[in-house]
């Protein structure tokens, strides 16, 4: 298993053990034992946490890469998480309050929840994991690397046949649940440029 293979599972059982989380204080809110602000604050400070266990995840990961592909020691860029209270409160009170008429494309908050879940933890991770290669001198950039051996097909037309990306360019979550992460190219592998090519006059 590569180190960007140990980032990807790492990152899914930090989201795996958030949504149980959520969902029990979901439960605990549908049963009554929860008021709505109770459920709210308690289910954002879960998620919460989790994003700053996968950005410091992320950090360590880029750190693992490095040592995997150079065998030279790495040192942590030492990313700091943000808080993001404010707008996890605001997101998990529009889930408990909206009725089934206001999401018509999936009306079982259950399945809204984890999917949100899921969806902070890896976008965080990804985030993450560039900000700490753009801080790391060693690294060129990165390749997309899939989540599964199927991937769908946006994922597919961004990977660009393995097209490694700068260090600074963000990563591209190309739809909800995306879990594909940034897999680190050292500076002895050749980069292509991002812009598009000039035609010759």
């Amino acid at each position: 298993m590569t180190a960007a293979d140990s980032f990807q599972a790492a990152a899914e059982q930090i989201a795996v053990g958030t949504e149980r989380g959520v969902l029990a204080a979901y439960a605990a809110f549908v049963a009554g034992s929860l008021d709505l602000d109770t459920a709210v604050a308690r289910m954002a400070g879960e998620v919460n946490r989790s994003n700053a266990a996968a950005t410091i995840l992320a950090d360590a990961y880029v750190v693992a890469s490095i040592e995997e592909l150079s065998t030279n020691p790495g040192t942590a860029v030492g990313l700091l998480p943000v808080d993001n209270s404010v707008r996890l409160v605001k997101s998990m009170r529009t889930v408990l309050t909206a009725s089934p008429e206001q999401t018509p494309d999936e009306p079982d908050a259950e399945k809204r929840l984890t999917r949100l879940v899921h969806s902070e933890t890896f976008s965080t991770a990804q985030k993450s994991a560039v900000d700490a290669m753009t801080a790391q001198p060693l690294v060129e950039g990165w390749v997309r690397q899939f989540e599964s051996e199927n991937p769908c097909q946006l994922c597919v037309f961004i990977w660009r046949e393995g097209r490694v990306w700068p260090k600074k360019q963000p990563f591209q979550v190309m739809h909800p649940g995306d879990k594909c992460v940034p897999r680190v190219v050292l500076t002895t592998n050749p980069i292509q440029p991002v812009g598009r090519k000039r035609r010759a006059r």
